[in-house]
């Protein structure tokens, strides 16, 4: 390993290391506390909290990075903490609401899946069964109880469970798939400038979103490796009209997706002049579904948008390591800005790309690592969190990332067949 490799995988360590120290244990189980956004009569407040199981914001997902930075380091510490967070995650399934019960960053699929992958790493069987057996409880639920989109609904599910199948064959996770997406299909908003769906429950006269989270790129991403393994054109169709609903928003001049989130008096018949570059909302999520959709069928315009969304992208991203203070979390921070430039590096066989990511690595290591001051996470107003999506696990997921693309598989986009 060269030396700004050892940085990464040492910046990894440190944040790992953290995470172990702030545990609060019972038992064999651990928990953290930290900052989140919470609404609160109306309003998101910031508040200091213990953590649910979820793999977005809970024990779930930092067990999963905490896995992986055991299998790069083999530090004891990490994969004790790691099980320990996982034992927590699986004791609290039943907070989950019926409504997120078969979403993956929010819900029942993605802590199954943290138990799945964060087992095989630790080589506890048990972790997996227990993955496998809440897949196969939550196969018999409707879809349209449900969400719809990437973060809390079936689009983020989709994929998952192919990932799932991959290695655990099961008919009942392929045909889980397909409800759901049966179900995207049915609830589309079928238009001449193309399918789209209101995944946020938006009030009429509200346009529905562009952008990975909760907007059609991710949905019609969904769909795409849907169709990849069922070979069904319905699937095919519904995922390319997605994406020609976002064609029609796409702004030339910002090479960029508006944020169709309407806030306060706003009117909905303006043109949008609200632009964000991040995973959630904007370019860099947006990115991620075109970098695939052209892996998955070589069309010519799907990678001429992600070549958009990535120099969009590259031009957001701190220049030199006292640029700014933009925070580095995944959600929508640096770290997951920079994870499109790994993608686009490894599927464009780019170097310059995986470059720019190492850039924002190392000037993270800058500023935060050599003077331990606090990282900058993603809750707005809120100091630092221990989860994957807002907080410190997520940066040193980023950080592994960096170490190697290949073995550390992006959370921001899971691939069936990775």
């Amino acid at each position: 390993m060269n030396q700004t490799g050892n940085i990464f995988l040492e910046t990894a360590d440190y944040l790992g290391a953290k995470l172990c120290r702030d545990a609060v244990w019972s038992g064999n189980r651990c928990n953290w506390l930290g900052d989140s956004m919470e609404p609160i009569d109306g309003s998101w407040i910031v508040v200091h909290r213990a953590f649910g199981p979820e793999f977005y914001n809970g024990t779930s997902g930092i067990a999963y990075f905490l896995s992986h930075l055991f299998q790069a380091t083999n530090e004891r510490i990490f994969s004790l903490t790691a099980d320990a967070a996982m034992r927590q995650a699986l004791s609290r399934t039943e907070d989950i609401s019926e409504r997120a019960r078969g979403a993956f960053y929010t819900g029942l699929v993605g802590v199954a899946f943290a138990a799945i992958k964060v087992g095989e790493i630790l080589d506890n069987s048990s972790f997996v069964d227990k993955g496998i057996k809440i897949l196969k409880e939550q196969a018999s639920d409707d879809p349209a109880v449900g969400g719809l989109d990437i973060i809390s609904g079936s689009a983020g599910t989709i994929p998952a469970l192919l990932n799932i199948n991959k290695k655990y064959p099961n008919d009942f996770l392929v045909q889980q798939a397909i409800k759901h997406g049966e179900h995207l299909i049915a609830t589309a908003r079928k238009a001449n400038i193309g399918w789209s769906w209101n995944a946020l429950n938006n009030p009429p006269g509200q346009h529905d979103l562009c952008g990975f989270s909760h907007g059609s790129a991710g949905i019609a991403w969904a769909l795409l490796e849907l169709y990849k393994h069922t070979n069904e054109q319905k699937f095919r169709a519904a995922a390319e009209q997605g994406f020609y609903y976002e064609r029609h928003w796409f702004s030339a001049e910002q090479e960029n997706w508006p944020d169709l989130r309407v806030f306060g008096p706003q009117q909905t018949t303006q043109r949008p002049s609200n632009f964000m570059s991040a995973w959630c909302h904007g370019a860099p999520g947006i990115g991620l579904s075109r970098i695939r959709a052209f892996q998955l069928t070589g069309d010519q315009p799907y990678r001429a948008e992600a070549e958009a969304a990535l120099r969009t992208t590259i031009k957001i991203l701190p220049p030199s390591p006292y640029a700014g203070q933009n925070n580095y979390s995944l959600c929508h921070g640096n770290g997951g800005n920079a994870d499109l430039l790994i993608y686009a590096s490894t599927v464009f066989d780019n170097k310059e790309y995986k470059q720019a990511a190492e850039q924002v690595g190392l000037q993270g290591y800058e500023l935060y690592r050599k003077t331990n001051f606090p990282w900058p996470c993603g809750v707005n107003g809120g100091g630092e969190a221990p989860n994957l999506m807002l907080g410190l696990a997520g940066i040193g997921y980023f950080y592994l990332r960096l170490v190697d693309p290949v073995k550390i598989p992006s959370v921001l986009i899971v691939l069936p067949d990775a």
